[in-house]
């Protein structure tokens, strides 16, 4: 067995003090989030013992805006969980499966945290909402209980003090910043002129888009902040527009983020003797509140616009619904950590997971990679959408983004895959 993962992620905080940013929402996009100072006292538990039977706990939302995606991601881990059992179970064991519905607020997310852990899980899959890991995932990782975040994206999740207990199979927010570089560098253009939202979402985005574009050699010629309640994006979007760089990157919300498209697209009108440049915008902006919005750009300028979101899946042979493969994928990890270590034991199960992810034979499912793990070998778990490597820091190494962009009404449309790694 490998020794706990140690990496930028180090002791955990007895009472967690947080400032809350990325969120998942009901569309499976990452949006702000500007709440701040929320405190934990988590329950003192004993250890969780080592009593051979894994006990998976899903903390995904049943109720409020997240349900369309959280009912998609509970019945990915229903049918993960009986396809173990129908190969034997781990350790000899049947898998049990134990649900608590997130919710929509940070209470109702408490609420669930304290049942499975009440009811004595080893693992927790969940939650879908970065401001609810935010919140509850100090618990978890007092109560010694390992955690896999399907969706949760948040940049402040790659340096939570999780004691090696938390991993996620959504890409970090590090990684949408190296797509949108890679995406900038494949326009080939050598100038890029940033604009971002300036709140506890869109600040630490742009800062590792900016070093993410430097390290490409792409040179950030202007760089501009603009807040949810300024009366105006004249003066930034000028200030973009008149210093001629090769790609604009704008980083918001999806209300926010569209008001910067909007003027934008205003300014263009004023330069109309000269082609607009490209503009790649964050995955929040993929699905804004209206599609008129969007209709409403110049076509000159809604024709130049390319985004990067993380891919939903859904795809063939995968669990059906946004980020089902996700969910679907953090069960399999557990169960076949827990079957390498010979063990239910939460730190041993996290410590396996990178070495189950990226170090032996490929296989796609529980059965194909238990069946080499009996055979004596290390496996390499895939999942049915592939790419799937855990570091040792818990997050994906390499991860495929969607590049999207927007037709004629406005809608979005995928237009190819885009692969990055860390």
């Amino acid at each position: 067995m490998q020794g706990v993962r140690r990496g930028r992620r180090a002791l955990a905080l007895p009472v967690l003090a947080v400032v809350l940013v990325g969120a998942c929402t009901d569309d499976g996009e990452t949006a702000p989030t500007t709440t701040t100072g929320v405190t934990i006292a988590p329950t003192v538990r004993p250890p969780r013992p080592d009593d051979g039977e894994l006990r998976i706990g899903a903390m995904l939302p049943v109720t409020g805006e997240g349900a369309t995606i959280g009912q998609a991601m509970i019945s990915a881990v229903g049918r993960a969980v009986d396809e173990i059992n129908e190969a034997g179970g781990v350790n000899g064991e049947e898998v049990v499966m134990v649900t608590a519905d997130e919710g929509a607020t940070t209470a109702s997310a408490r609420r669930a945290v304290d049942t499975l852990l009440d009811d004595d899980v080893d693992a927790i899959v969940g939650p879908a909402s970065s401001t609810h890991a935010l919140d509850t995932l100090g618990a978890a990782v007092e109560a010694g209980v390992v955690t896999c975040a399907p969706t949760t994206t948040a940049l402040a999740l790659d340096d939570f003090p999780d004691n090696g207990l938390f991993f996620r199979t959504a890409p970090s927010d590090s990684l949408q910043a190296q797509a949108i570089a890679l995406l900038a560098e494949q326009t080939g253009a050598s100038t890029v002129a940033l604009a971002y939202l300036d709140d506890t979402y869109g600040r630490p985005l742009a800062a590792a888009v900016r070093v993410a574009l430097e390290g490409r050699d792409l040179d950030v010629v202007a760089e501009v902040s603009f807040l949810g309640d300024d009366e105006s994006l004249v003066d930034e979007s000028a200030t973009i527009n008149d210093r001629l760089s090769g790609v604009i990157v704008v980083i918001g919300d999806a209300d926010q983020g569209m008001r910067m498209l909007s003027a934008i697209g205003e300014i263009s009108e004023d330069t109309a003797d000269r082609e607009p440049p490209d503009i790649i915008v964050n995955d929040s902006l993929r699905r804004p509140r209206s599609t008129q919005l969007v209709q409403s750009l110049p076509q000159r300028v809604r024709d130049r616009v390319r985004g990067v979101s993380m891919t939903a899946g859904g795809g063939e042979d995968q669990p059906d619904g946004p980020f089902a493969t996700n969910a679907y994928d953090c069960v399999n990890l557990i169960a076949l950590a827990a079957a390498q270590a010979g063990s239910d034991d939460p730190e041993r199960i996290a410590a396996e997971v990178p070495s189950v992810s990226d170090r032996g034979s490929t296989c796609v499912d529980f059965a194909g990679c238990a069946a080499v793990l009996a055979s004596g070998r290390l496996i390499n778990y895939e999942g049915p959408a592939g790419n799937l490597e855990i570091g040792i820091d818990g997050d994906r190494s390499v991860a495929t983004f969607d590049v999207f962009s927007f037709d004629d009404g406005g809608i979005d449309r995928t237009d190819r895959p885009l692969v990055v790694a860390g």
